[in-house]
């Protein structure tokens, strides 16, 4: 999946520069004119201080004005209806920030999803026409879904796949793929309900196992969420 940035967090990025430069830059700019304006012995000391704030604020204003240059490309949610922006059209799948899902997108195009509910537990499920297996989210078995080929896709209840392993499997982190992967950890937000400061904590040491005693269908499927975000995982069988 392509990299694309949120015009959230670039706003909020030139948004923390501006202010790290304008309240330092107001304070020099006081400092500075009342030394000057008392002609102290730090007369020289003053002008100095006044330049280096005057900088501060120019540098400022600069990156405030950056705020209203941020290109924003809506992507609305079909699961939530949440509207993300970006800086750039989103070309294939991204999460949003609303239900953390991932919004299937095909050639710039949003798809359809539709609802399933599972047949054991009752659940509401969504799929798209890129879904090639759905794990209920609630009871983690196989639900079977069907693409009749044509503009409607339905799910069918007639026959459940019965798991052929039964065995509890952990979920190891090996690999962030890069230093600063933020889908990565947008994933492994969701993946973990803990919150973005959490995870990073969690994955200054790795090899890191994130989940124990699950179902080798959902570990394998998290595990091809990791690898897809850049990252390396693989699951095992819990000792």
């Amino acid at each position: 999946m392509s990299h694309f940035e949120r015009s959230s967090n670039l706003r909020e990025e030139f948004g923390q520069r501006a202010f790290m430069a304008i309240v330092p830059g107001i304070i020099l700019l006081c400092v500075g004119g009342l030394m000057i304006s008392y002609r102290s012995a730090f007369i020289a000391l003053g002008i100095i201080l006044a330049v280096i704030g005057l900088g501060c604020l120019v540098y400022g204003v600069i990156q405030f004005s950056q705020l209203r240059k941020v290109p924003s490309f809506p992507v609305k949610c079909p699961f939530c209806q949440h509207k993300n922006d970006f800086t750039e059209p989103a070309e294939s799948d991204v999460r949003c920030e609303g239900c953390q899902r991932m919004i299937p997108i095909e050639g710039g195009r949003i798809l359809q999803v539709w609802q399933v509910r599972c047949g054991y537990c009752n659940h509401l499920n969504y799929y798209s026409e890129k879904s090639t297996g759905l794990i209920c989210e609630s009871c983690n078995r196989i639900v079977p879904i069907a693409h009749d080929g044509g503009p409607e896709a339905k799910a069918t209840f007639e026959h459940y796949t019965v798991h052929d392993d039964d065995r509890p499997y952990d979920l190891v982190l090996f690999n962030m793929g890069h230093e600063h992967n933020e889908e990565l950890v947008s994933t492994l937000q969701h993946m973990l309900a803990l919150n973005r400061n959490q995870v990073k904590d969690m994955v200054m040491q790795l090899p890191l196992t994130l989940l124990t005693g699950i179902p080798r269908k959902k570990a394998e499927m998290l595990k091809a969420q990791i690898d897809m975000h850049g990252g390396s995982a693989d699951f095992k069988v819990s000792q």
